[in-house]
């Protein structure tokens, strides 16, 4: 009986049992994200009229093709972006059933890590 409560006791079992449990909790650093930087669209939800989406598109100059929707009442939306640059695209208004209309063309340089964009409301 002796031995078995000297042997918790003892200061390798107290270092085992301290990195056995803690090791667990160490964090892994993140993964890269591809994201450099944000395109934020905005646009006054006021204006929006009958429920719709609003889609951004856009394209690099290689050709990569970015885009994101959302409820026109949102107001907004946000793209995440690869790499600093030009890029050229689209802003439309899309419905269930129904073709895209009010379709603006955009261009944009992203040059900073957020990058703001103020639309007009695609009716």
């Amino acid at each position: 009986m002796h031995s078995w409560l000297v042997f918790p006791c003892s200061p390798l079992f107290a270092i085992t049992l301290v990195c056995g449990t803690s090791s667990g909790c160490l964090d892994v650093p993140p993964e890269s994200s591809p994201a450099t930087a944000r395109l934020v669209t905005a646009w006054d939800p006021l204006a929006c009229g009958d429920p719709h989406r609003v889609v951004v598109e856009l394209e690099d100059d290689d050709g990569a093709k970015l885009s994101a929707g959302t409820p026109c009442n949102i107001g907004g939306v946000t793209l995440d972006v690869s790499h600093l640059g030009s890029y050229h695209g689209r802003v439309y208004a899309w419905a269930l059933d129904a073709p895209i209309r009010s379709i603006t063309a955009i261009a944009v340089m992203i040059d900073k890590p957020i990058v703001h964009l103020q639309v007009s409301t695609p009716p």
